[in-house]
């Protein structure tokens, strides 16, 4: 259970540096692009078709939203990963020169706790 918490805990700990890394105007319109792609666009249409009491718009936005809150959906790093890319090659950003593997080896060795031994 320990070797899970720590898994998601680095998981946010290097999603959040990731984020910081985007700091500048291109990386937050990249960002909000990424997020639009995914997800953003069925948040839209689920409050369009609440506010218009369209069944359709609230049923394919809900649909989606729950989709991706799923388990096992990797929303999270689709949005990240194209967000630097959308960064990177679209709008020609090279201030962000984050290494996600290096990162994630980083915060590992950093979070790891020693074991603890019954010395009786």
């Amino acid at each position: 259970m320990d070797k899970f918490k720590l898994f998601w805990k680095t998981f946010f700990m290097m999603v959040w540096e990731v984020i910081k890394t985007m700091k500048t105007v291109r990386g937050l319109i990249s960002l909000f692009i990424s997020y639009m792609i995914f997800h953003g666009w069925a948040l839209l249409f689920f409050i369009i078709g609440t506010l218009t009491s369209n069944a359709w718009l609230i049923g394919v936005g809900s649909f989606v939203i729950l989709f991706w809150f799923g388990p096992g959906t990797p929303v999270i790093p689709l949005i990240l990963i194209t967000a630097l890319l959308i960064q990177r090659y679209i709008f020609f950003d090279s201030t962000n020169q984050v290494k996600i593997k290096e990162k994630w080896q980083e915060l590992s060795k950093n979070k790891k706790k020693p074991d603890k031994k019954n010395d009786n």
